[in-house]
């Protein structure tokens, strides 16, 4: 099993000095990806994570992807996957639009991806939450059974984001444990891990925090039920953090991600 973790200056630190044991850097294609490449690849093989397009299985435009530029950037990077959200937001769809058609909307999208792709797909579940309803502007695809068959029946892999899920699941008041097994585990290629917490009034938000006890017992609780090739922690600090912090939490982090993978 490889270990994979989100690209910051904490981590080039701590690569430089041998300090974790990391296989893949992740990033996404935008921001400062061009000027970061070279230093990122010299480390590392890249896991490719986004185009800068906000791609998701729903999204009206798809027709924007440059899918030869994708190619080309999953070569460069020796990425071995590409992951993509399945999710929709509430501005791509019509009104009225029923959970046939949404099914039938993402299904098509989901062949587009993978006949465009030259690796196989991921889809990774996305959060709900009221960040996600309303400033991420996504409908709550949370269904475990339409979850469930949205990947069977177009025969993709699973990015199972574990914070993602338990934000799900805590915000609409399921067990964690529970609602996990109705997912497609078996279909695990990634999981991507980190810590969450609260937005201001209390709910569930994905803030990319460090990891906490809670999500290292529910990491290795899903390792007893699948086998993912990659292990992501998605941390690279938060704001009042200090880089001495970020870094001795990233380190202290990817030390016990390892220790249970292993």
């Amino acid at each position: 099993m490889y270990i994979g973790c989100n690209w910051s200056k904490a981590l080039k630190s701590l690569l430089e000095n041998n300090a974790v044991k990391v296989d893949y850097v992740k990033s996404g294609a935008f921001g400062n990806f061009d000027k970061e490449f070279e230093t990122m690849r010299s480390m590392r093989p890249v896991l490719l994570h986004g185009l800068g397009y906000f791609e998701n299985t729903g999204m009206k435009n798809i027709e924007v992807i440059d899918f030869n530029r994708a190619n080309k950037l999953i070569k460069k990077c020796n990425s071995p996957h590409y992951g993509v959200h399945l999710a929709i937001r509430n501005a791509d769809m019509h009104e009225g639009m029923t959970d046939e058609e949404i099914y039938s909307l993402m299904s098509n999208h989901i062949r587009i991806f993978k006949d465009k792709l030259e690796v196989p797909l991921l889809l990774e579940n996305s959060p709900d939450s009221p960040t996600d309803r309303t400033l991420f502007d996504l409908y709550p695809y949370t269904d475990a059974s339409k979850i469930s068959k949205i990947y069977i029946d177009n025969d993709v892999c699973f990015l199972l984001d574990i914070s993602h899920t338990k934000i799900t699941a805590k915000y609409n008041e399921w067990d964690i444990r529970d609602y996990l097994k109705r997912l497609p585990l078996d279909r695990i290629k990634e999981i991507h891990v980190n810590g969450s917490g609260y937005d201001k009034n209390g709910f569930p938000k994905d803030t990319h925090q460090a990891m906490q006890d809670e999500e290292y017992e529910l990491l290795a609780w899903v390792l007893n039920y699948s086998k993912p090739d990659i292990v992501t922690l998605e941390y690279n600090g938060v704001e009042g953090e200090n880089e001495e912090l970020i870094i001795r939490n990233l380190e202290e982090q990817l030390n016990k991600i390892n220790e249970i993978c292993r």
